[in-house]
């Protein structure tokens, strides 16, 4: 609270008093005029006599969103109000809530509307706070650059034609334009254009902040002279359309009083629950487009849960007074980013002009010259335009450029929805196109680049290195889905008839964040077709839903060729075993494949039977320095997170390193094997837990025995040292 004072305080002393000021007194005006045309659309018919009254709650509704959101968004120049999309749909309760109420009152029809407008309302700021307040917005932040872009630019065309249509009292679109050119409606719209046009390159040139309010009061004093000159009255002035009129010249608060509330038909307000829900819908993308567009045109990073959760308290508030759902205005929060009047001072000051009209009446108003109003719609039309047409042809790629231009002439000739619809079309096809040329493949690797952690025999790990190609691995990552299943599964067929011809396939699902059923039914073909051509399948780590989603895709026979396991290395073990059986079959059919064998492994053998005899020498040479360790299989030799006691050399057995839950492989050590070596020179604290596979006899050289040995045996500790380095190497 404190440094929402300080803020205010700041900016009220600063230059920003002068802009805010002159922008929040027109923004008022026109505040006035939108919430006065929106509230005759929704009364309008046979409720058209009760317009006047209704006007009051949604300037009541424009009031307290325009106070809440001033001092609480993290926008500070933010606008907001009852928005028309919301009211487009409660104008069609009118004649459902007409027909029920029969011969009632118009007082019990004003009553009933009144309550259906309120509670609308209220669903919807109740849905939108608590999308705020449990931080949901990210599930519906779907509006790519591209259609905020168009999204924009649109409405830079729409506030122009806004504008046009503001001055020259026509409803202005494609089959009406011509008519513009006509002497009458050319006089009154031609002038403000021109101030438009004039204000856009002289801001655009000099972007000082007194610019604007100084042009507001030298174009109302030009009018005002040209009035004079022209012999025109005031009265004239405002009957030919150049001054404002229709605004209410008394107050229009209380719209109602709460003993009022009795005359209201329930059943038809629940009737019209189908209609709130279209108008949540409506205003909540409504409001994604409009925080979205504020975020990404005035360069401010915006909360969008903090926006969310705000407006939804707004219109909780508003509904309370019968006003219709609102949302940020993106155009009059942009204009007042764009005119140096970046200060929460210009939505209180424009709140404070709406709640004048409301409690008072707005006859003042009327002295407001129309062609400046239409004037700044059609500046601020412009300048936006200019900003997402002109300025981002060389920043976005051609084809983010061109969904952006769709959308912006689907909305100059379809309107508004439609054309943010097509826009979402579009870009939805290209993301679909995009992401599935994404390589779901991350790695292909085979027996040779990869291997388990489980310890094997020389012969063995000869086998599995000469014969490693026979594993054919792929880790995929990402989303699997219909784009990319198609690719996927041609590039796992084809790994199928490689030669030489694969023993054992291995699909690492680690990387996987989810699939769709397009992608379960490729991988069910690929399935198949290992099946035929009798190639086991191994999947690591499938998701649960994944297993049971191919599970009952797949026929019983098929499904026994496949093994699931928790992890890569589990998967990298069966197929090692896979491997290891294919070669013993071999054995049996080729005889020289022994002697090969044996000639490969001869060395190694030797090797490595002179390294334990080394070992074994060098722990009975060491014997009276270390401390015997016996264990069971399954016994915690140490815990993560535990100290080694001290270097770790394993006489006997073996043992295994598992991940925190122990479920995860990730190091086997056999006879002749030196762990946690740094242990013997200090504290040395364990990543991983290492339990005995079965009984294991373990020799261990502490901190103060190695310094013992390097005082009394210094040539056994050069040996062990040596050892350690021969090992390592």
């Amino acid at each position: 609270m404190k440094s929402l004072l300080k803020e205010l305080a700041d900016d009220l002393l600063s230059h920003k008093i002068v802009p805010a000021l002159a922008l929040g007194c027109v923004i008022g005006v026109l505040i006035v005029v939108i919430e006065v045309s929106l509230s005759a659309m929704i009364f309008s018919g046979s409720l058209a006599p009760l317009a006047t009254r209704a006007s009051g709650l949604l300037l009541f509704g424009a009031v307290v969103m325009g106070i809440l959101l001033a001092l609480t968004s993290s926008f500070r120049s933010v606008i907001c109000l009852p928005q028309d999309a919301p009211v487009a749909v409660l104008a069609g309760m009118g004649p459902s809530v007409v027909a029920a109420m029969g011969m009632a009152s118009p007082e019990a029809t004003f009553m009933t509307m009144v309550a259906s407008i309120g509670s609308a309302t209220l669903a919807t700021g109740l849905a939108l706070t608590a999308i705020g307040h449990f931080r949901l917005t990210n599930l519906f932040r779907f509006m790519p650059y591209p259609v905020v872009g168009g999204f924009l630019a649109g409405g830079g065309w729409l506030l122009t034609l806004g504008g046009l249509s503001v001055m020259s009292g026509m409803d202005v679109n494609f089959d009406t334009m011509k008519s513009l050119l006509d002497a009458s409606p050319l006089l009154k719209w031609g002038p403000g254009a021109l101030y438009a046009i004039l204000l856009w390159l002289v801001l655009k040139r000099w972007p000082h902040f007194l610019i604007l309010p100084a042009s507001l009061l030298v174009v109302t004093a030009v009018y005002y002279v040209a009035f004079q000159i022209a012999g025109m009255s005031l009265a004239e002035a405002r009957s030919t359309g150049f001054l404002l009129s229709g605004v209410p010249a008394t107050g229009l608060w209380p719209a109602f009083s709460p003993a009022e509330l009795g005359m209201v038909r329930w059943d038809v307000v629940f009737d019209q629950l189908p209609v709130m829900g279209a108008v949540f819908l409506v205003t909540l993308i409504g409001l994604l487009l409009n925080v979205s567009g504020i975020d990404l045109g005035g360069g401010v990073d915006v909360d969008f849960n903090k926006e969310f959760r705000n407006v939804g308290l707004a219109n909780i508030a508003s509904a309370l007074g019968g006003s219709s759902p609102g949302a940020h205005a993106l155009s009059l929060s942009l204009l007042c980013r764009m005119t140096g009047a970046y200060t929460r001072l210009a939505g209180l000051v424009a709140a404070a002009v709406v709640a004048t009209v409301l409690f008072a009446g707005g006859a003042a108003l009327e002295y407001f010259p129309l062609p400046v109003l239409g004037g700044l719609l059609v500046f601020l039309g412009i300048d936006i335009m200019d900003n997402w047409l002109y300025s981002t042809y060389r920043k976005l790629p051609l084809q983010d450029y061109l969904v952006l231009g769709s959308i912006f002439l689907s909305i100059c000739l379809l309107g508004f929805l439609k054309g943010v619809g097509i826009g979402l079309l579009i870009t939805t096809v290209l993301f679909v196109i995009r992401f599935s040329r994404i390589d779901v493949i991350r790695e292909r690797f085979n027996g040779t680049m990869r291997h388990s952690c489980k310890n094997r025999s020389i012969p063995m790990r000869t086998i599995l290195q000469t014969n490693g190609s026979r594993l054919q691995g792929y880790q995929l990552s990402g989303y699997l889905f219909f784009g990319s299943a198609a690719r996927l599964s041609e590039e796992l067929k084809a790994g199928l008839s490689v030669t030489p011809r694969p023993w054992c396939m291995l699909l690492d699902f680690s990387g996987v964040s989810g699939f769709d059923v397009s992608s379960v039914n490729a991988l069910q073909r690929v399935i198949q077709a290992a099946h035929t051509a009798m190639i086991p399948i191994v999947i690591a780590s499938p998701s649960s839903r994944f297993k049971d989603t191919l599970s009952r895709a797949l026929a019983p026979a098929v499904l026994e060729g496949i093994r699931f396991t928790a992890d890569l290395d589990q998967g990298l073990e069966l197929c090692e075993d896979t491997i290891l059986e294919k070669f013993e079959q071999m054995l049996e059919t080729q005889a020289s494949a022994k002697e090969n064998l044996f000639e490969q492994t001869v060395d190694d053998m030797m090797a490595h039977l002179d390294r334990l005899s080394i070992f074994e020498a060098l722990v009975e040479d060491l014997a009276p320095w270390l401390t015997e360790r016996s264990y069971e299989e399954g016994d915690v030799i140490v815990a993560q997170g535990a100290a080694y006691e001290g270097m770790h050399l394993i006489m006997w057995g073996s043992a295994t390193s598992r991940s925190t839950d122990r479920t995860s492989r990730l190091a086997h050590y056999d006879a002749g094997t030196v762990v946690a070596p740094k242990a013997a020179f200090g504290s040395c604290i364990a990543k991983e837990h290492m339990e005995a596979d079965g009984i294991c006899r373990i020799a261990v050289l502490t901190a103060e025995a190695r310094n013992q040995l390097e005082q009394q045996a210094p040539a056994f500790a050069l040996q062990l040292d040596r050892y350690i380095m021969d090992c390592s190497a």
